[in-house]
């Protein structure tokens, strides 16, 4: 193959549709915020993305709804992503009517680079049309053309140490 750079945006194409399926091809992507969301609670949150092709990121952190605060963990895939790097993330949460609508999928299409540090910032939504607009701030290398999608569990549920 003489240009193999050329395979890049139909592996991105492969890498969105996987993500998609893997976390929930139901989950309209968002574009942006729709003007009529209500703003319920914001969060800040940290952790760690490890990526060689695929990759796992992880953390905890806190959402502040309704006078409480409460924890919460993230595990995640990209695919499409190489590099590591520590994030630390505050934000706005959209559409929360109950506790309980914030756990789930949410899933995320992005590009872009981080070297040594960048900031990026991400909207998020799950199936209950909850939406998370982020402010991540980045440390180490990474390089994505990704899709990826992050898992949320309350501090309650099981397979979340956050306390």
């Amino acid at each position: 193959m003489k240009n193999p750079w050329r395979v890049l945006p139909v592996l991105a194409a492969l890498a969105a549709a996987w993500t998609a399926n893997s976390f929930g091809a139901d989950v309209e992507r968002p574009a942006a915020v729709p003007p009529t969301a209500s703003l319920d609670g914001t969060i800040t949150l940290s952790g760690k993305v490890i990526a060689a092709g695929v990759g796992y990121n992880w953390g905890r952190g806190t959402l502040k709804y309704q006078g409480q605060e409460v924890p919460f963990c993230i595990r995640g895939l990209s695919v499409g992503d190489v590099g590591a790097v520590e994030l630390k993330a505050q934000g706005s949460v959209f559409n929360l009517k109950t506790l309980d609508d914030f756990s789930g999928k949410y899933f995320q299409v992005s590009t872009g680079a981080t070297i040594a540090r960048g900031a990026t910032t991400a909207l998020l939504k799950n199936k209950h049309g909850v939406m998370m607009q982020l402010e991540l701030e980045e440390l180490g290398v990474r390089f994505n053309i990704a899709a990826s999608g992050m898992n949320v569990i309350l501090g309650n549920q099981r397979g979340c140490t956050a306390s």
